[in-house]
């Protein structure tokens, strides 16, 4: 979906229209319907995906998370992402990909192979790979195919992002940010990219128990190294943590990636794209269900498993069904409210006059949420915006339209005794405006489980914080338009 421009300040009810001289009628604005109150998606549609493709990360840093008696990470391929994936219909075809420095898809990565620790031993993983569109080829069959359109769902497993030298980059696009490596900037601005494109993305956080080296993936020294161990010291007493003992050991000075032992609990992260939303959702609800059966996280309890929804939070529509005369008698008698029809731009509601015509015109609608609300992160406000008109008079009464769901009330009056004989057009639009909500972004795990070093705190993803907000803020922070009226008014 595209990113669309910062709110401005919002109309909340129709107007009370008098208009004076020309009469020749205003063109309306081109419609810009807007589906839920999500942007579509820009250029041409790919088509529709099949099956699914699972990418796994096989870097060195995934290894702790394996032993000879654990059955943990074969468990959540097999019983949770691929029993989920057979459970939608989505696993014909079917592809697992091993992913380190390279993407390789046409290996054969056998379920039984995903528990072993010896399957771990990649020097880093390039995540990019598994999202990156290619550029364009000068010739079709010289184009390199792109890692997701030819499937109808990916998932990407991981435990993190590269820590590189540069800096967190929010708003650099994908050719600049992943120059450096598959960082936060990197994965912020692909995931970015394919949220404009029209994919639905959901990511997914597993405590798991975790004992082996950890990579900070840049050089430690003393003073960090007294930074990590307190660390742990406070992680040992903390109450969210009851039942796991963390502990750190064994550091090298001497190595760029910064390696120790650590043991305790990791975060698994489980990223999921398609452009089948409803599709995405009930997949990311039966892999939720599957969880809670399957109880394979360092606690086996629900705080160890976290979902959330970045893109597209469609949780809203609107529309006006209905207009009628607001009074009779008097000069609102002159008035005539014919039968309102629905077009493929939106309302239209024809109305006739005369010189002695004075009245408003009620018209009524629906907000209505969708299948899922939107989340409490983003601010939706709705309201009523003037999208064209002859030249003329506007005055706008207060009244409120219901961003929560509910009916719409809204009244907008011609006064015919000011316009000349002629035909004027009025268009409205309910518009829709979506902005973050800083302090209840900061509440949610994503935020809130981001770690701010690479080399502190490895109970927590390194950059996570920075690439969601970058990501979340990009996909919220828009408006658009869900419903047009056009009011035509013949003046006789």
């Amino acid at each position: 979906m595209p990113s669309l421009r910062p709110r401005t300040e919002l109309l909340v009810a129709l107007a009370l229209l008098a208009c004076k001289g020309s009469s020749t009628p205003a063109q309306p604005a081109p419609p810009t319907p807007m589906p839920a109150g999500s942007p579509p998606a820009q250029g041409p549609a790919a088509p529709p995906g099949r099956g699914a493709r699972v990418v796994v990360d096989v870097s060195e840093s995934i290894r702790g998370f394996t032993s000879a008696s654990s059955v943990a990470l074969q468990t959540l391929h097999t019983q949770v992402i691929e029993a989920s994936l057979s459970a939608m219909q989505l696993n014909n075809p079917f592809q697992r990909c091993a992913l380190d420095t390279d993407l390789r898809c046409e290996a054969n990565l056998t379920p039984q192979q995903l528990r072993a620790p010896a399957t771990y031993r990649g020097a880093n993983a390039a995540l990019h790979l598994a999202l990156r569109r290619p550029p364009r080829a000068p010739r079709a069959d010289m184009q390199a195919p792109d890692p997701l359109d030819p499937w109808a769902v990916t998932v990407l497993v991981t435990d993190g992002f590269q820590s590189t030298a540069t800096p967190f980059q929010p708003g650099a696009t994908g050719d600049v940010a992943c120059t450096a490596g598959a960082d936060p900037s990197c994965l912020a601005a692909l995931l970015r990219a394919r949220v404009d494109e029209g994919y639905g993305l959901w990511v997914a956080r597993l405590h798991m128990t975790f004992s082996g080296r950890y990579f900070a993936e840049r050089r430690l020294d003393p003073t960090m190294w007294s930074r990590t161990l307190s660390h742990v010291a406070a992680l040992n007493t903390d109450p969210y943590w009851n039942g796991v003992t963390f502990a750190a050991s064994r550091p090298t000075f001497t190595s760029d990636t910064g390696p120790f032992d650590w043991r305790g609990a990791r975060p698994l992260l489980v990223f999921v794209l398609t452009r089948d939303i409803p599709r995405g959702r009930a997949l990311v609800a039966e892999m939720q269900r599957r969880l809670a059966v399957e109880r394979i996280t360092v606690r086996r309890a629900p705080e160890d498993i976290a979902f959330s929804e970045w893109a597209p939070f469609e949780g809203l529509s609107a529309s006006v069904g209905s207009a009628v005369r607001n009074e009779n008698g008097g000069a609102a008698d002159a008035v005539y409210v014919d039968r309102a029809q629905r077009t493929n731009t939106g309302l239209v509601i024809p109305t006739r006059c005369d010189v002695s015509g004075k009245a408003r015109i009620r018209m009524e609608g629906a907000v209505a949420l969708g299948a899922l609300p939107p989340p409490p992160f983003a601010r939706v406000a709705l309201g009523w915006r003037l999208l064209s008109r002859p030249a003329a008079e506007l005055l706008v009464p207060r009244e409120p339209v219901p961003a929560t769901g509910g009916a719409l009330v809204a009244r907008t009056g011609i006064d015919c005794t000011v316009l000349p004989q002629g035909r004027f057009q009025y268009d409205l639009g309910i518009t829709a405006r979506w902005t973050v909500d800083p302090g209840a972004l900061a509440q949610e795990w994503f935020v809130r489980e981001g770690g701010e070093t690479s080399f502190e705190s490895p109970e927590k993803v390194f950059g996570l914080a920075d690439l969601a907000r970058a990501v979340v803020t990009a996909g919220v922070a828009r408006e658009g338009l869900l419903d047009r009226v056009t009011l035509v008014v013949q003046r006789q």
